[in-house]
């Protein structure tokens, strides 16, 4: 305890790495935001028929779901960045580890929430629970339940009082529980598989069960989607199939393959904010790392300022020199 608390005194961030990582932070952040945004906008609403039975579910509310919205963000956030604080900090001692651990989960829920409110607002897909939300008006006669002729029922059909409760019935596609509980755990299974060399073929069975129960735990929160009448089955597979992408890319923005053998470090920290468009070439790139940008840095607990040598710089000023 006593050594960590020194190391931890002593730990340093070079300042020009973190000027460079902080347009993705802000990019990342702000975007987040906007996507949480279009959770509340309006959706399309879809026709649907009042004798559908596959929306003629109970409405179960909100605080009496199996997965409560907390609890969503407890499981998809804030387990996999307690994980990945504990391991980057207590046992790996790698401030870089830990920075870009944070933000590759960050990506992951911000990606996450970009495709899953995007594709609710755009198709309006009905709910389970549709029709116990919208409280259909019964016609006047005191007859039952009728679609218009030759034609669908609207929203207009509808006498439920809430607003937000009546929008929400149009949300069913793609699942955002699914999505964002697939999303945080699959990152935090790359996390842990890189750190634990799952594919160094060595078949040690104790590591699949670490690196696979955060599938069991995002998958019991699919399901809970179904049980709960909050979503259809494959509301709940296109949510997994969009929090697995949104992981996966996210993941490999700051680490290695899990086949390599570094894939329990992250990728060297760039000493300049990255352009907007690409404007060196993978010749030129290759060249460049092999000019003294190697995998040193990031294993470094105390990296600072010197970590970025002159003849470093130099040797890059040579290269590009010799480009031109």
């Amino acid at each position: 305890m006593t050594s960590f608390l020194a190391w931890f005194a002593n730990a340093r961030l070079p300042a020009a790495m973190v000027v460079s990582y902080i347009p993705d932070w802000i990019v990342t952040c702000l975007c987040t935001f906007i996507w949480l945004f279009l959770g509340i906008a309006t959706p399309h609403y879809q026709y649907f028929s009042v004798t559908d039975k596959s929306i003629s579910y109970p409405y179960v509310k909100p605080e009496d779901q199996t997965v409560t919205v907390p609890m969503l963000f407890f499981i998809a956030t804030v387990v996999p960045a307690v994980i990945v604080v504990l391991y980057s900090l207590c046992l790996r001692r790698n401030l870089h580890d830990l920075h870009v651990g944070l933000l590759g989960l960050l990506l992951t829920i911000s990606l996450t929430l970009m495709f899953t409110n995007g594709l609710k607002n755009v198709l309006g897909r009905p709910r389970p629970n549709l029709l116990a939300r919208c409280e259909p008006r019964h016609p006047k006669d005191g007859g039952p339940l009728a679609d218009p002729p030759q034609g669908l029922s609207s929203i207009d059909i509808c006498s439920q009082p809430s607003i937000g409760v009546l929008n929400e019935g149009f949300r069913s596609f793609p699942s955002g529980h699914t999505s964002l509980s697939f999303a945080g755990m699959t990152y935090l299974s790359l996390y842990l598989a890189g750190k634990l060399h799952v594919l160094d073929n060595q078949g040690h069975s104790f590591k699949s069960f670490i690196v696979m129960f955060p599938f069991l735990a995002a998958g019991m929160v699919g399901a809970s989607r179904v049980a709960d009448y909050w979503h259809h089955p494959t509301d709940v597979f296109a949510g997994a199939f969009v929090g697995l992408v949104t992981a996966i890319f996210s993941y490999h923005q700051y680490y290695p393959v899990l086949y390599s053998v570094h894939s329990g470090r992250p990728f060297d920290p760039r000493k300049a904010p990255s352009p907007v468009l690409p404007i060196v070439d993978e010749e030129f790139h290759r060249r460049r790392l092999h000019a003294g940008e190697g995998h040193d840095y990031a294993m470094s607990p105390t990296a600072s300022n010197t970590n970025f040598s002159d003849s470093s710089q130099e040797a890059l000023v040579r290269v590009e020199n010799g480009r031109n």
